[in-house]
C-alpha cells in the first residue's frame, strides 16, 4: 500500500509512428494505435466510461457518448486527478477527471484468440495511472495486455450519507471498484477486436492494485467478468462499515465549511478538483489503522461488497476462480529504526507482543526486524489467512514468495521488485539462474489456469499443507508453512485481516 508503483519504474519515451495503424472498431467508435517494432500495437487511452466530473462525481460510471472519426490512441492517456505524494509527478502533469480509460498492447494478429491480462495499477489507491506500455514485454508470450485507470483517493472511495440517500442501490463509496468493473465489461465486449479471448481473462495488480483485484474476486457485481486472478503483494486492509466510511466524508465537508446533506454534496461537486483533494489530505483514521491504508480498506457498502472477507468466503465468494497470490521476501520497513520495534510488535500482535519478540532476530535473507515485522503484518500473514479461506471456494490456489531484488541494483527484494521479472523482457546478457522466470509462470497461468510448464521447477497448488513456491537467487523450490508460527500468533487474538500501524 506504500508509495511505490510499477508505472514509475517502466516510464519510457514514446515515439509516435508517422501515421496511425489501421483503425479498430470498438464500443463508441474507432481507434488507431501505435505500431511497435516487434509487430505489436499499443492503443492508449481508449475511454470505457464518461468523465466522472461535475454532477457525475461520486456516481457509478456512465456510458461514454460515441465519438466521431478515428480516435488517435498513440500517446499515453492523462491520469486521474490525484494528490501529490512525491513520486507521482509524471502522473500529476495533465491529470484530469476525464480519465476513465484503458490501454492495450496486442501482439500481431493470429488465427487463435489470445489470453487477456488486465492490470490494475498500484499507488495506495490515491496515485499513479496506466502509464506507458513501451517497455512491456509479456505480450510476446502471446498475451493481450490491458491496463486500466480508475478514480483515485476520495473521488474513488469516499462515502457520504447524502450519496447513499440518492443512490438507487442505497450505497456509497467504492466508485473506483465500479470503474474497474465497468472496464472489465468493456473488455469482455471489445477485446476480441484486438485478438483477445473474452472467455479467458485474468485480472492482476500489485500492492493496492492487487488489493482491488482481491475485492473484485468477492464482489457479486464482477462475477463472470474474469476467470483468474494474480495478486502480487496485496495488503488486505481491515474491513470498515459504510457508516465508518461516511464519517470520513463528513470531515471533508466540515473542512470546506459546507453543510451536511444534499446541499453540501451539490456544492462539493461544483468545487475544483484541486480544492477537494486538499480537503482530503491527512484525514482521520480509526484507531489502529496505518495512514497508508486510508483508501486501502474494504468498505462493506452492501452493494459492490455486501460482506466482509470472512462472511463473503463463507457464502462461497470466489468459487472456481484460479488464483496466484504472494509477496516479496522483503517488502517494506527497511527505513524503520530499531527503536520502533516494541511499538510495531504491539501493533501487530497486541497482548502476544512479548511472545512474538522471541520469534524475531536479525536475518540476512529476511532483512531487519522492522522489515520482517512490516512484511509479516501487512503481506505474509494476511495472505496465509486469505488463502485458508480461498481454498474453501477453489482448489486452484498457488502461493509464492519472491526473493530477487531489482535487476542490477544489488539490493535485496523490496516492494514492486518482482514487476521487472513479470513484465520486462529477459536481457540478452542474463545469466541462467540470475533472472527469475516469473513471466513464464504467469504466461502459463494466463493460458491454462496453471503456472506449471515445460522447463520450469514444479509449483504445487496449495492444498491443506499450505505449500508455497520460493523464487530466490539461491534456487526455486517448494516449501511449506511460510512463517507459520508467527502468523498463528498474530491471528491468535483476531481472526480477520487488519491494517496495523507501522510507526516510524
Amino acid at each position: 500500500m506504500a508509495n511505490f508503483v510499477l508505472a514509475g519504474m517502466l516510464a519510457a519515451a514514446v515515439t509516435a509512428s508517422p501515421a496511425p495503424t489501421a483503425s479498430v472498431k470498438v464500443s463508441g467508435g474507432s481507434v488507431a494505435g501505435l505500431a511497435m517494432a516487434d509487430g505489436s500495437t499499443i492503443y492508449y487511452g481508449i475511454p470505457y466510461a464518461a468523465a466522472p466530473a461535475g454532477e457525475r462525481r461520486w456516481k457509478p460510471p456512465a456510458e461514454r457518448a460515441p465519438w466521431s472519426g478515428v480516435l488517435d490512441a498513440r500517446k499515453p492517456a492523462s491520469a486521474c486527478v490525484q494528490e501529490n505524494v512525491g513520486w507521482n509527478g509524471d502522473f500529476l502533469a495533465g491529470a484530469s477527471e476525464d480519465c476513465l480509460s484503458l490501454s492495450i498492447r496486442a501482439p500481431a494478429a493470429g488465427k487463435t484468440r489470445l489470453p487477456v491480462l488486465v492490470y490494475i495499477h498500484g499507488g495506495a489507491n490515491s496515485a499513479a495511472g496506466a502509464g506507458n506500455m513501451a517497455e512491456d514485454a509479456i505480450h510476446r508470450e502471446g498475451v493481450v495486455m490491458v491496463r486500466i485507470q480508475y478514480r483515485l483517493g476520495l473521488f474513488g472511495f469516499m462515502g457520504l450519507d447524502a450519496l447513499r440517500e440518492e443512490s438507487p442501490n442505497k450505497s456509497s463509496g467504492n466508485y473506483a471498484l465500479m470503474d474497474q468493473i465497468a472496464a472489465l465489461k468493456w473488455i469482455k465486449t471489445n477485446i476480441a477486436a484486438f485478438g483477445g479471448d473474452p472467455g479467458n481473462i485474468t485480472i492482476s495488480g500489485n500492492s493496492s492494485g492487487a488489493f482491488d483485484a482481491l475485492l473484485l474476486t468477492i464482489s457479486p457485481l464482477a462475477k463472470g467478468l474474469f476467470q483468474k486472478a494474480i495478486l502480487q503483494a496485496a495488503a488486505p486492509g481491515a474491513s470498515m462499515t459504510a457508516q465508518q466510511n461516511e464519517e470520513v466524508g463528513k470531515v471533508v465537508l466540515e473542512r470546506l465549511k459546507l453543510p451536511q446533506g444534499a446541499a453540501g454534496l451539490a456544492q462539493l461537486r461544483a468545487l475544483p478538483a484541486e480544492t477537494v483533494i486538499k480537503a482530503g489530505l491527512k484525514l482521520p483514521l480509526r484507531a489502529g489503522i496505518d495512514p497508508s491504508f486510508l483508501w486501502g480498506q474494504q468498505v462493506v457498502d452492501g452493494y459492490v461488497l455486501p460482506y466482509a472477507y470472512h462472511e463473503a468466503y463463507a457464502r462461497g465468494a470466489g468459487r472456481g476462480i484460479a488464483i496466484i497470490i504472494g509477496s516479496n521476501r522483503q517488502e517494506l520497513g527497511a527505513d524503520r529504526k530499531p527503536a520502533v520495534i516494541p511499538a510495531m510488535l504491539a501493533s501487530a500482535f497486541g497482548v502476544q507482543a512479548g511472545a512474538a519478540r522471541a520469534l524475531y532476530g536479525d536475518d540476512a535473507r529476511l532483512g531487519s526486524i522492522p522489515t520482517q515485522l512490516m512484511t509479516d503484518m501487512w503481506f505474509r500473514c494476511p495472505v496465509t489467512w486469505l488463502t485458508s479461506r480461498m481454498l474453501k471456494a477453489t482448489p486452484k490456489v498457488w502461493r509464492y514468495e519472491f526473493g530477487f531484488g531489482v535487476p542490477g541494483s544489488g539490493r535485496p527484494p523490496e516492494h514492486t521488485s518482482e514487476m521487472h521479472y513479470v513484465y520486462n523482457a529477459v536481457p540478452a546478457a542474463a545469466v541462467e539462474g540470475a533472472w527469475a522466470p516469473l513471466q513464464r509462470y504467469w504466461a502459463n497461468f494466463l493460458r491454462k489456469g496453471d503456472p506449471n510448464g515445460s522447463g520450469l521447477p514444479p509449483w504445487p497448488a496449495m492444498g491443506p499443507r499450505a505449500v508455497y513456491l520460493s523464487v530466490a537467487p539461491e534456487g526455486i523450490a517448494a516449501g511449506e508453512g511460510l512463517r507459520s508460527a508467527i502468523c498463528e500468533l498474530m491471528y491468535k487474538e483476531r481472526d480477520y485481516p487488519a491494517s496495523p500501524v507501522a510507526p516510524g
